[in-house]
């Protein structure tokens, strides 16, 4: 059996504890479990993150919306007009326009007595073979008041009756009265007229 000088190595312990490599090791596993742990704390809050972005910001940017059907209908209620309501201006408008129109109606033929021009030169013409009937009308004329300025026979063409002619649009309220006055019921115009009115008496004539 040999024997050796007694070194340091000789003072180490026969059951000592683990070190160096087996602590690094330790520190590492507990390093890689917190880790871990705050991965699933991230994971968790980036669940609650997306559940609240599901269910709550709909809500936050509508939230008016499930009430407005029954506020439109409301207001559609509110602002629609009762059978009543509808039925009584209807009725008023009517009667006024009823009234308006039977004074329109009764004040006419003053209005047209008015607007005549009795000034206006107006011929006389005999289209008849009775003698003296174109005197005779004139007579009648001047004693309404018109300015007979010609009497005489037609020469023109042929009339079936007794005509007013008059000459331009606005001496029609005339030629209605002078007609009135001679009782003579057609009136039309003929701008070829020498007289601003013309009164020609046809058959058929009774005055």
């Amino acid at each position: 059996m040999s024997t050796y000088p007694r070194d340091e190595f000789d003072d180490i312990p026969e059951t000592p504890r683990r070190q160096g490599v087996h602590r690094t090791r330790t520190v590492a596993a507990t390093g890689r479990r917190g880790a871990f742990a705050w991965v699933l704390v991230a994971a968790a809050v980036v669940v609650v993150l997306v559940a609240v972005a599901l269910f709550l910001v709909p809500k936050l940017l509508h939230p008016t919306a499930a009430p407005a059907p029954a506020s439109t209908s409301r207001t559609t209620a509110s602002s629609a007009p009762s059978p009543s309501a509808t039925a009584s201006p209807s009725s008023a408008p009517a009667s006024s326009s009823t009234a308006s129109g039977s004074t329109s109606s009764a004040s006419s033929a003053p209005t047209s007595a008015a607007a005549a021009d009795r000034s206006l030169a107006v011929g006389v013409y005999n289209a008849t073979t009775t003698a003296g009937l174109g005197t005779r009308v004139a007579t009648t004329a001047r004693s309404a008041g018109w300015t007979v300025a010609a009497v005489g026979n037609w020469s023109g063409s042929p009339v079936n009756t007794s005509v007013v002619f008059y000459r331009d649009p606005s001496e029609k309220a005339s030629a209605d009265a002078l007609a009135a006055d001679l009782g003579i019921a057609t009136v039309l115009q003929a701008q070829q007229l020498g007289y601003p009115l013309a009164a020609v008496v046809g058959p058929g004539y009774t005055g």
